[in-house]
């Protein structure tokens, strides 16, 4: 059975593994046939496609904190958090993202959805 700490620190291992631009450790705790919509409603990516998404997003480096609590719920997770991404063309803030990480029996996430729009963003050029 999955408990509330190993989701909570799976959450935790997830900002980390951003801020650090370790995909590879972002990789690790997905399933193997895990869905990525980021954001929610858009084509979900699996396999290699994730770890390709993850690299270009984050290519320029990001810095993401926590805004509140992680709700878990079951095998379900829901986080707020804010994501500075930086790049080329200069910087974008995302603000209060909620994440939904759905878990598998052996505590891989199986399905994240990010929910954000165009109000949660702003973009300034560095």
């Amino acid at each position: 059975m999955l408990s509330s700490a190993q989701i909570t620190e799976t959450v935790h291992a997830y900002l980390a593994a951003i801020n650090a631009g370790d995909m590879q450790a972002v990789m690790a705790l997905y399933a193997d046939n895990a869905a990525v919509e980021d954001p929610a409603g858009t084509e979900p990516k699996r396999g290699a496609d994730i770890l390709e998404f993850y690299t270009n997003a984050f290519a320029g480096g990001a810095s993401v904190e926590l805004t509140g609590a992680i709700g878990v719920s079951s095998r379900t997770a829901a986080f707020p958090f804010r994501a500075e991404i930086k790049s080329p063309a200069g910087s974008v803030t995302i603000v209060e993202v909620i994440d939904i990480f759905e878990f598998n029996e052996d505590g891989k996430v199986e399905k994240m959805t990010a929910h954000f729009g165009p109000t949660n963003m702003s973009q300034r050029e560095d």
